[in-house]
């Protein structure tokens, strides 16, 4: 692909818990990709039964994708195995995959491999968690990488998710572009964990002993697949996140890179006349 040449993207989604309204949230997915002029998006609601000719018109997927309807819910419901084939054949053998937000929520019935194209998962039973916060700083951990170079090395989201705790595969070449500190002082506080996060795992009941807990925890990483490249962003749960440009260019930098390698997206020049634009900016 040259970089003149659009990049087709099919978003996968269809069940997400009922805190997601997804069909407002594939919206502004489309947008933000569309509106760059480097994306031909598709949405599909049901992947069950694709197939390797179903995915072979993409250089990209985006999994917007839960798989349950409640957070609490014990068991994942994915695409059956041919179709669940067909995803890790067209990863391996080189395209592009990116996981948006709350689809990096596993549990019993979530195939390995995609855990393993993932790098890092949120698993409940192993301390994975949402912080209290939900106005909190992201920290740039990768100023070089082609996707946060430029970006401001700290930059606000307010109402938003801070998943944290992470589970990191073995055997994975992930890196960590950008950080949110988990602080212990965010945590002693009535309606920790909420009612619906009961699974919380609190060692001995001890918040200081939760996994991860006062470090930097990761929001947004890469992986290598086989041949294929993989972006994980955690959070943008709502247009409040979307709406920032160092959200916005990260997120498009991310599925650009993933499907090609490569980047050219510069953020959204908002001088000038440009300061007219409604978001997306581009």
């Amino acid at each position: 692909m040259n970089n003149c040449e659009k990049i087709n993207v099919l978003i996968i989604s269809g069940l997400l818990t009922r805190e997601h309204s997804y069909r407002k949230l594939n919206d502004y997915l489309y947008q933000m990709l569309e509106a760059t002029g480097r994306f031909n998006v598709k949405v599909t609601e049901e992947f069950t039964g694709a197939t390797d000719e179903t995915l072979e018109k993409y250089q990209l997927v985006l999994i917007n994708y839960d798989a349950k309807e409640w957070i609490n819910d014990p068991c994942f419901t994915y695409w059956g195995d041919s179709a669940m084939d067909a995803l890790d054949r067209f990863v391996h053998r080189g395209g592009g995959i990116a996981f948006y937000h709350s689809s990096i929520s596993v549990g019993e019935g979530t195939p390995d491999a995609l855990k393993q194209m993932m790098g890092g998962c949120l698993i409940l039973e192993e301390g994975g968690r949402r912080s209290p916060k939900s106005d909190f700083v992201v920290d740039v951990a990768a100023p070089e990488h082609p996707i946060t170079k430029g970006l401001h090395p700290h930059f606000m989201v307010t109402g938003d998710d801070f998943l944290c705790g992470i589970s990191f595969m073995e055997n994975t070449s992930v890196e960590v572009l950008a950080t949110v500190y988990d602080d212990l002082k965010d945590y002693p506080q009535e309606g920790f964990p909420p009612p619906h996060m009961k699974m919380v795992y609190i060692p001995d009941g001890d918040l200081s002993k939760m996994r991860g807990v006062n470090t930097d925890a990761p929001i947004a990483w890469t992986n290598r697949y086989g041949q294929g490249r993989v972006f994980v962003v955690s959070i943008g749960h709502d247009i409040d996140t979307m709406r920032r440009v160092d959200f916005l260019t990260l997120f498009v930098r991310g599925c650009e890179w993933a499907a090609t390698g490569n980047v050219t997206l510069d953020p959204p020049d908002r001088t000038g006349e440009n300061r007219l634009k409604g978001w997306p900016y581009y």
